[in-house]
């Protein structure tokens, strides 16, 4: 037994059954053990969520190439971070509270906060923006989380959904039913990672 193979156990069972499944007595019957035996490891279910997010973090937490910029691996490692939380979408309901933040989470922010620090952002706005850019990516896993697992009907229902409303009272929608109903999750992402940048950018050159 040791704190990786009850990692390993925990996220398994959060991959199959989401949070609300993920208990010590649970983790041990992955492990095929008593519940006792976690405790050698693992204080409890709460220590075992903190050590369960910040690995997550770490896994995430890759650096990104010395050639781009910063902007460029700002979203470099955006893109990261959303590419894992989406292979484990229930990681993304315990990402929230300083209760969470172990030392790979703090190496992420350090990391994060040197990036747009020396963009040129105050720490207070480097902090924020660093901030609404991970919110960002946590949100939109989560909000998209059962779009995904069924993107092909949602698309369809989309599509006949818009198609089917009253021309006169919402003519973009039906005009431009086909359109909008290809638009996935990772266009939206994309649009909204590219506009958060922008935005840093723009706050940089207000701060110079």
């Amino acid at each position: 037994m040791t704190l990786e193979a009850i990692l390993d156990a925990a996220m398994a069972l959060l991959d199959a059954q989401g949070a609300a499944a993920l208990t010590m007595r649970s983790v041990a019957q992955v492990l095929c053990c008593k519940p006792s035996s976690l405790y050698h490891h693992v204080r409890d279910r709460e220590e075992l969520v903190t050590l369960l997010a910040d690995r997550a973090l770490d896994v995430a937490s890759a650096p990104p190439p010395d050639t781009l910029d910063w902007t460029g691996k700002a979203a470099w490692s955006a893109r990261l971070f959303r590419a894992h939380l989406r292979r484990h979408p229930g990681l993304a309901s315990l990402l929230s509270g300083t209760e969470r933040l172990g030392p790979n989470s703090l190496a992420g922010q350090e990391y994060a906060l040197e990036l747009f620090i020396r963009a040129g952002l105050s720490p207070r706005h480097a902090y924020a923006a660093a901030s609404s850019l991970a919110t960002f990516i946590v949100g939109s896993v989560q909000f998209n989380q059962r779009l995904d697992a069924s993107e092909a009907d949602e698309r369809r229902h989309r599509r006949l959904l818009f198609g089917s409303r009253d021309g006169s009272a919402l003519p973009l929608l039906v005009r431009h039913a086909d359109e909008l109903a290809d638009v996935g999750s990772d266009d939206e992402f994309e649009v909204g990672l590219n506009a958060l940048l922008t935005g840093f950018r723009a706050l940089v050159e207000e701060t110079r």
